[in-house]
């Protein structure tokens, strides 16, 4: 009822089994969980509430305004990096495999965007937290074609268990774990590296590890396996993007700082998204004030 209700008010972008969003002003977007009380909306304001009580990262979406089942955020006009990457892609309509991918983003953005990327992680780090699903669909891009991390329901301190991974930006671990072998393992540097490398890959590509082979009818297992034992796509030896790959996928960076800094260097061209200016901000959070007063929540 409650989401007919908006439907009918707002513009419905997104959805999943998490919740809906909504489009509420040229500036402002609404995050709505499905059910009451949903521990993931739960964690993912609890995590806003913490990242406001630290200077602001410009790399990371804001929220504007959180109540129990929702949160007000900022509408980020270039959309998910998903969909800008997908758009570029043909697909054999049986298999789904990649078959053709036209143009190629440029250089100067790729290195950017992982620039950016890895610098969101890297201060989530600094405050002992990690995101726990980069992937795609969580990376938004402004008007500027600036990158910014968004959606952390499975953000949590570093150090606790991952409770679900999606394959190839989370690896099932292999022999090399002992014990934990068959499990995703413990939230830190080298989960968080793993998922940014896949993405790098991404990027260089115009597809996703292994999105352009297929292995049959059971594709995803398969991949799955893969990555446990660590068959990784081929990369190319003398690339400095592929070299910063490899190191990912092999957990080899002693923590995401040490990673971003890595990665500043490719950026050559050092452009950098500016702060939400403090009173742009305190405006958004009154226009989200207000809406609610007016009832906009209401149903």
């Amino acid at each position: 009822m409650a989401q007919l209700y908006l439907q009918d008010k707002l513009e419905l972008l997104a959805w999943g089994d998490a919740g809906y969003v909504y489009k509420v002003t040229n500036y402002i977007i609404l995050k709505r969980s499905i059910t009451e009380n949903d521990p993931r909306t739960k964690n993912e304001n609890s995590v806003f509430d913490l990242l406001e009580r630290h200077p602001t990262c410009p790399d990371i979406v804001r929220s504007f305004l959180r109540l129990p089942d929702s949160n007000f955020l900022q509408f980020l006009p270039g959309g998910t990096l998903e969909a800008r990457l997908q758009a570029r892609q043909t697909r054999d309509p049986e298999t789904w495999r990649v078959i053709k991918v036209e143009g190629e983003e440029p250089r100067h953005l790729i290195a950017r965007w992982m620039a950016e990327l890895s610098n969101a992680a890297a201060w989530l780090e600094s405050l002992c937290l990690a995101h726990g699903d980069i992937r795609p669909p969580n990376l938004l891009l402004d008007s500027d074609d600036h990158l910014k991390l968004a959606d952390f329901d499975n953000t949590a301190r570093i150090g606790e268990e991952v409770d679900v991974g999606t394959a190839p930006y989370a690896r099932l671990l292999g022999s090399e774990a002992g014990e934990d072998r068959g499990r995703f393992g413990f939230l830190g540097a080298r989960t968080e590296q793993f998922a940014i490398g896949s993405v790098y890959y991404y990027l260089t590509r115009g597809y996703e590890p292994y999105d352009n082979e297929w292995y049959g009818k059971y594709h995803g297992p398969v991949t799955v396996d893969m990555l446990q034992r660590m068959e990784f796509p081929t990369t190319q030896l003398d690339s400095e993007d592929d070299a910063i790959i490899r190191k990912c996928w092999h957990g080899e960076f002693g923590s995401v700082k040490e990673l971003a800094a890595s990665l500043r260097l490719l950026d050559r061209m050092g452009s950098r998204a500016k702060l939400m200016a403090a009173d742009l901000f305190r405006e958004r959070q009154e226009e989200c004030r207000k809406l609610v007063a007016d009832g906009l929540l209401r149903f």
